[in-house]
């Protein structure tokens, strides 16, 4: 089982790896992050067609997950601790991990650093985190603390990119509700034994898409926002598969702990990665996906980031470059569901071919 020990505490991360491609000296890298619950396991079907798009593929379990380091009961408490302050270190506490993971990546492992010709750009690394898990890479550009100079400088040479793979607006510190709409873990009519349950199957379901030229809004996501027939994608995985991917005993302990922090933690990170380039990693830009036969809590995230990307610039503050992908007919697990189309996406992206837009409404 492959460990990446990253701090001198014995902290490990779990990781799989699909290998360096063959002939393709300044290949990229792709380093894949779970959400809540569900773990890297999830993104397995990837790792095969890698080579063939020219892609190192790497994924790996965020503590408290199976196979990493878990967290101590202190540092569970850190999250629920009464002083934002201190739950604020707890959060930029995961971005550290996630960074000096990376860091692993680029000095263990060995990747190409970044390599600039002209307006194009091959080797390096982009960071791709999903759904809950966006909270770390907007812990790293929302406050330099999180990486400090040392680390910041150690990936400098290869961090090119972070995407933000369909996240929901609680990641932007927008509460999992609004109008009539709600999600599982916060509807009361949900009795606690069937929160998870209920959960994953609301978070996998394929769901109807808002109409051609429809602005994304309370009202038209309450009008739209359905749960199409088809089965939920974690329903159609095999009883072994399903067990690799969960890890159910999160629930209780980090995700319950992540999820109750102070929101203005989450503003205050975007804000300042949005809006203040300069501040860490000035070469990172942000791609945003989002898969518009998701639940309607990532659409909302669509709509959150970009309103903050529409706001003017502060005074002597230079903005990070931010675009923007809708992918169609996608629901939250489209790397499950269609693994080839993911990994193309994702080539595409390093190639710099993908077809982006600077802002939500162009997506429309």
């Amino acid at each position: 089982m492959p460990l990446a020990q990253i701090d001198d505490k014995g902290t490990s991360i779990y990781y799989e790896d699909s290998g360096a491609p063959d002939n393709y000296p300044t290949y990229s890298t792709v380093v894949l992050v779970h959400g809540a619950v569900v773990n890297s396991a999830s993104f397995a079907p990837m790792l095969p067609l890698a080579a063939k798009h020219g892609l190192r593929i790497i994924t790996m379990n965020n503590r408290d997950y199976r196979g990493s380091s878990p967290y101590t009961p202190e540092e569970l408490a850190d999250f629920r601790n009464p002083d934002v302050e201190v739950q604020a270190s707890a959060v930029r506490r995961w971005g550290r991990e996630v960074g000096q993971f990376l860091a692993y990546v680029c000095q263990t492992l060995h990747i190409p650093a970044t390599v600039n010709d002209g307006a194009k750009q091959a080797g390096g690394v982009t960071l791709l985190t999903w759904s809950l898990s966006c909270i770390a890479p907007l812990a790293i550009l929302g406050d330099a603390r999180t990486l400090g100079d040392g680390l910041a400088g150690t990936l400098a040479p290869y961090f090119r990119r972070v995407i933000l793979y369909d996240p929901p607006a609680s990641v932007y510190g927008v509460p999992p509700w609004v109008g009539s709409l709600t999600s599982p873990f916060v509807d009361p009519t949900i009795p606690p034994e069937r929160k998870m349950g209920a959960f994953l199957e609301w978070v996998s379901a394929h769901c109807s898409t808002l109409p051609p030229g429809v602005p994304i809004s309370v009202a038209a996501l309450e009008a739209h926002s359905r749960a199409l027939p088809r089965p939920p994608t974690l329903h159609t995985l095999s009883p072994e598969m399903l067990e690799r991917c969960l890890d159910r005993d999160v629930g209780p302990r980090s995700l319950a702990g992540v999820s109750v922090v102070d929101p203005s933690i989450h503003q205050r990170h975007v804000r300042t990665a949005v809006g203040d380039a300069d501040a860490v990693l000035p070469g990172v830009d942000v791609l945003s996906l989002w898969c518009d036969g998701s639940v309607w809590l990532t659409t909302w995230g669509a709509k959150t980031l970009g309103d903050v990307v529409q706001e003017p610039a502060e005074a002597g503050k230079k903005k990070r470059k931010v675009s923007f992908l809708r992918v169609r007919g996608a629901n939250h697990f489209f790397h499950c569901d269609e693994p080839e189309r993911m990994v193309q996406l994702l080539a595409d992206s390093s190639n710099g071919t993908l077809p982006v837009v600077d802002s939500v409404a162009d997506m429309l």
